[in-house]
């Protein structure tokens, strides 16, 4: 007899345990995550930073926002230019992210916490160098720029990293060169 009530206590407790274990499941479903996202097809024209004999900088800021119901950290975000030299190779080009409200110039990201339903800015700068020594003459011919934008994203669950694809356009070089 004792072995049956011993099995009962064992049974009810298996049963609170499981029971608990999805009422906290529900609780962390219903609480959400965050939801970071770039904001590529809201980004600004470039636009002329800097500009000397043999190189010039662009920039553009690109929106973001996070969506999720909580507290979301790019972590680390970094731009890669895609211009092979097979496409294009009279320049040298480098690129480089900061977020708009905190300017840095070293290129290092720093992290930004974004509360839920809000968001911000960050620019991207592009330079590109002339091979001949005047960025003007080599310049001619630039077709476009894919660049992809990298971040790292954490919330309540394990970081993951997400992109955008922006494009630096022949005729934004073009209008910077005018200035």
């Amino acid at each position: 007899m004792w072995f049956y009530n011993i099995l009962n206590v064992i049974v009810a407790i298996a049963v609170i345990i499981a029971v608990l274990y999805l009422l906290f499941r529900l609780f962390v479903f219903k609480q959400g995550n965050e939801r970071v996202i770039l904001l590529a097809k809201r980004k600004t024209n470039f636009q002329l930073a800097d500009m000397n004999m043999s190189s010039m900088t662009l920039f553009c800021d690109v929106p973001f926002v996070n969506k999720g119901r909580q507290l979301g950290t790019i972590m680390d975000l970094f731009p890669r230019t895609l211009l092979p030299e097979e496409h294009f190779d009279a320049v040298k080009v480098d690129a480089w992210a900061m977020d708009i409200d905190r300017p840095r110039h070293d290129g290092y990201f720093e992290a930004i916490i974004i509360k839920p339903r809000k968001g911000g800015t960050v620019r991207i700068y592009v330079t590109l160098t002339g091979q001949n020594g005047n960025i003007r003459e080599d310049i001619k011919g630039f077709p476009y720029m894919d660049i992809d934008i990298y971040y790292q994203i954490v919330g309540r669950t394990d970081y993951h990293i997400d992109k955008q694809r922006i494009r630096l356009t022949a005729e934004e070089v073009q209008a910077a060169l005018v200035h």
